[in-house]
């Protein structure tokens, strides 16, 4: 059941192996049922797939476009956003993570297309303004990875800026980076993710962020180069905030010292930028409760990985992590007065290799019952760190 205001309700979709148009068909067709049930539509789909390149990464990602827009009109709604991610998924053969929104509430979206073609929604009611955007992407997924960054998030700035909305209204950004831990073999080269942090530093630069930086993901794809995606919102409606969680079990990422960082000093900053989000942050709402996104979350206590502990004590800490953020007593602390902890509502799983899927996914179903939760495989930023885990939770 959703709360009166404006809510997303995240779903998880899984399909067996075949052709990849018949499965995502299928998707289509069980995401259909859903949204007739539930009174609900589609506002973003998020596809988890296992292109064997960047080439049909491209090819898969113009097929998904296309055939949503040839079913859009089953959901009786416009064609959501599309992101493509490629990222294997380790029980199905495709997956898809949904982000709904009631019929009434889709009412009040308008769609936008920026010149350089990043397809966003926006919705403005009395507590004022929120946008959501489709994965963006490079013009070249062959540039270097600095470059990728910055063409991206320059994109990304241009959106905010007709919207009138400042950078620092991100509340949640998911950051995509093929082959994240990889260093090129040059003189000087970066660590992959080290560049992609170089280039956020730099945009988030542009602004002040006094209630803190967005809540975010840094994870590893097989191939699609750089892919941002962000939710926005400006609140000005009484009662309503964003709030920055931190967890007192881990320093900020953003406060991380030089010593956990790979890569070379930044040329203008002089030194190694560090990435630069939150644990959580929390969107409050009289009408739509408390809305958690919580950021990729791993085996990190202090700014140390847990190491040579194997795969069921890293997925047991990162749990912990997860459970003390979002618990009663820190929202609390945060002066979010709430008389319960959020519900988690999905969990997207990240995994190293293969064979870490049934360890730990026994321990996630056993602590979280019946959450919905995608497991796929990829790198995550620190080549020692087995699973992240990221989610949502509310408070309705």
């Amino acid at each position: 059941m959703m709360a009166e205001g404006f809510s997303v309700v995240y779903n998880i979709d899984k399909v067996w192996f075949r052709d990849f148009g018949e499965m995502v068909d299928e998707m289509l067709d069980k995401l259909t049922v859903t949204c007739d049930e539930r009174g609900i539509v589609p506002l973003r789909l998020v596809f988890f797939g296992n292109p064997d390149d960047n080439r049909q990464y491209i090819t898969h990602r113009d097929w998904l476009f296309a055939l949503i827009r040839q079913r859009c009109d089953r959901f009786g709604w416009r064609a959501p956003l599309v992101s493509y991610v490629a990222q294997r998924s380790l029980d199905s053969g495709l997956v898809m993570e949904s982000q709904c929104v009631s019929r009434e509430n889709s009412e009040r979206v308008r769609e936008h297309c920026s010149e350089e073609g990043v397809r966003y929604f926006v919705v403005e009611d009395e507590e004022g303004k929120r946008l959501f955007t489709e994965g963006i992407l490079p013009s070249s997924l062959d540039a270097p990875i600095l470059e990728q960054s910055n063409e991206v998030l320059s994109k990304l700035g241009r959106v905010l800026a007709t919207e009138g909305m400042d950078i620092n209204t991100i509340v949640r950004q998911w950051n995509y980076i093929e082959r994240i831990t990889h260093v090129p073999d040059a003189p000087g080269a970066n660590q992959h993710y080290q560049d992609f942090n170089d280039a956020r530093s730099h945009f988030y630069a542009r602004t002040a962020w006094k209630r803190g930086y967005p809540a975010a993901t840094g994870i590893g794809t097989a191939h699609g180069g750089i892919m941002v995606e962000v939710d926005a919102a400006a609140l000005t409606g009484k009662k309503c905030s964003v709030v920055a969680l931190d967890n007192a079990l881990q320093v900020a990422a953003h406060d991380y010292s030089q010593n956990v960082l790979i890569g070379v000093a930044d040329k203008i900053f002089r030194h190694k930028t560090t990435p630069k989000f939150e644990r959580a942050k929390a969107v409050v709402s009289p009408d739509a409760g408390v809305q958690v996104y919580i950021s990729g979350t791993a085996a990190i206590r202090g700014e140390a990985s847990l190491t040579g502990v194997g795969i069921e004590q890293q997925t047991l800490t990162t749990l912990e992590n997860i459970r003390y953020l979002i618990s009663k007593e820190n929202l609390r602390k945060h002066g979010i007065k709430v008389d319960t902890a959020p519900e988690i509502q999905i969990f997207r799983v990240y995994l190293k290799t293969e064979n870490l899927l049934d360890a730990a996914r026994t321990l996630i179903e056993g602590t979280y019952p019946g959450v919905h939760a995608l497991y796929v495989l990829t790198d995550v930023c620190r080549d020692e760190l087995l699973i992240e885990i990221e989610g949502m939770a509310v408070v309705e």
